[in-house]
């Protein structure tokens, strides 16, 4: 073996600074850390579940501050110690084993040890995907033996690369768990983890508050509090901001001009690994002909929905690992002769040109749906809506609440979706696009697109180490979307989170889908 080592009203319950200002980008002023003084912070997204295990590859900022995986993941994104201080991997990729820290602890007290990995994987893996989507990580999982109460080892049936990625899921508490399902609604809401941060107060639909944690193995963190509120609307989010009912807040790329001359508030913009596309239901007979798709790819302007939609704060994406090392290039620009010639060779007709297509008296009609409250994907929806129509397709805006969407995925026609990991290219794309993850078998494919080729790139990829394998088999998976997509995509996006000018700490690096992991390093945050 050969070792691989890595070494709510919120201003009732933050008693601490609150915003008012920009200062520009950058960790905050140079003046010593101060502890104390609760940090507030909204977002607009609310996470079903604080159970690490039952989340899909984005994890929220409560379940981030609240768990700790054996990884996890630094300010470059690369797999780094977490609970376990090293591990070694077998030559032939089939054997991982795992030495924690010392003296690791749960939040409840009780100790943390190797029995914890071994039921948070078993547990997992037996829970399959339908209610515990990261199950698909722990397929190849052999067994796991813990010959001691440091130690864990993981046997693999076949090498799967992305494991010390998958691994950075936060463990799950045998002594909380143990007999109960992992979808056990109380543990959902009042989770143990052993993070830097414990939960003290979960109010659903309202704001989590979470206290510092002592025994956290990097020690006590400088802020005592952190709470998270939940305000879907952007637009209530901003003047809860700029009232000083929070510290911080999530906000969009069209806010953040409205902050110009705040001058206490600092704005952190990073890159991220977020693209925003239309996603299509593959159930509906419209988009069934690839050449329809093919076309709808060739008739948007992505730069104009980055200049116009994003401020500027983006990039043109043209498939789903634009941010990843494995990259290729894809053809999809605006091009309107390249949608004349796919819809006449899929033997459409357009009257005029400012017609719609139309093929035995049927137009290309659909309905794009997305997300209500999210203003930044309602202007996405719209502009796409528009130049669609432009292009001859019979597109019909729609946007609705969140509520009624996540209770009817599968009757949608297109909504403006949003995905993607900074991490291992499979957490990116093995969910979304494999036909094993469709959405009435549990996974996240909520388009129930099926293509072999992208299935079988996908499984290569993540069952082979060698990096000129892996590669190639992107370079498939890439090259098959094309020919096949399966959305339109629009852009990549940059995100912005607004923080006092005198917290110190938030460290850039790029994050994943809705901004998640801003919180990545807030265990060392402080006051100046």
């Amino acid at each position: 073996m050969h070792q691989r080592v890595m070494g709510i009203g919120a201003a009732a319950l933050a008693g601490g600074l609150l915003a008012t200002g920009i200062a520009g980008c950058g960790s905050g002023g140079g003046t010593a850390a101060r502890s104390g003084g609760t940090f507030t912070y909204a977002i607009g997204d609310e996470p079903d579940t604080l159970n690490p295990a039952l989340q899909d590859e984005h994890t929220d900022p409560v379940t981030e501050l609240v768990f700790r995986g054996l990884t996890r993941h630094d300010a470059q994104n690369k797999v780094v110690p977490g609970l376990a201080e090293s591990w070694t991997v077998s030559d032939d990729g089939r054997d991982y084993t795992f030495t924690l820290r010392s003296g690791l602890t749960w939040h409840d007290g009780q100790p943390l040890t190797s029995k914890d990995v071994k039921f948070t994987i078993d547990t997992v893996r037996r829970a399959g995907t339908a209610d515990a989507p990261l199950s698909r990580n722990f397929t190849a999982v052999s067994s796991v033996e813990t010959p001691d109460a440091t130690t864990a080892r993981i046997t693999l049936s076949r090498p799967f690369t992305p494991l010390l990625d998958a691994v950075s899921m936060g463990l799950l508490p045998e002594h909380v768990l143990r007999g109960k399902k992992i979808t056990d609604a109380d543990f959902g809401q009042h989770p143990v983890g052993s993070g830097p941060f414990r939960l003290a107060t979960f109010k659903p639909g309202q704001y989590a508050q979470l206290e510092s944690f002592g025994g956290y193995y990097e020690g006590e963190p400088k802020l005592p509090k952190v709470v998270i509120k939940y305000v879907p609307d952007d637009t209530a989010r901003l003047i809860q901001l700029k009232n000083g009912e929070v510290d911080g807040a999530h906000i969009q790329p069209q806010q953040v001009a409205r902050l110009k001359g705040e001058e206490k508030v600092r704005l952190e913009t990073y890159p991220t690994a977020d693209y925003r596309a239309l996603m299509l239901n593959f159930k509906k007979p419209v988009f069934a002909d690839k050449r329809v798709r093919q076309a709808m790819n060739y008739a948007v302007d992505r730069d104009a929905f980055v200049k116009s939609v994003l401020q500027g704060m983006g990039s043109p994406a043209t498939g789903p690992l634009d941010e990843n090392p494995f990259k290729t290039s894809a053809p999809f620009k605006l091009d309107p002769a390249k949608v004349d010639e796919l819809m006449k060779a899929a033997g459409y007709t357009r009257p005029s040109p400012d017609g719609l297509w139309s093929k035995g008296g049927k137009t290309v009609r659909f309905e794009l749906s997305t997300f209500a409250e999210d203003s930044a994907r309602v202007a996405i929806l719209n502009v796409a809506a528009t130049q669609l129509k432009k292009a001859g397709f019979d597109v019909v805006p729609n946007p609705r609440p969140k509520d009624w969407v996540r209770k009817h995925w599968g009757e949608l026609d297109a909504f403006v979706v949003g995905w993607g990991t900074p991490y291992d290219a499979d957490s990116s794309v093995y969910g979304p696009f494999h036909s094993s993850e469709a959405l009435d078998k549990g996974g996240s494919n909520y388009g129930t697109y099926a293509n072999t080729d992208v299935d079988k790139a996908l499984d290569r990829g993540r069952d082979t180490a060698d990096p000129a394998e892996r590669r190639a088999a992107y370079a498939d998976f890439q090259k098959a979307l094309v020919d096949d997509p399966p959305f339109v995509w629009i852009s990549y996006l940059q995100t912005t989170n607004a923080v006092p000018a005198t917290l110190r700490g938030p460290a850039r690096r790029t994050l994943g889908h809705h901004g998640y992991g801003f919180f990545w390093n807030a265990e060392k945050w402080s006051w100046a």
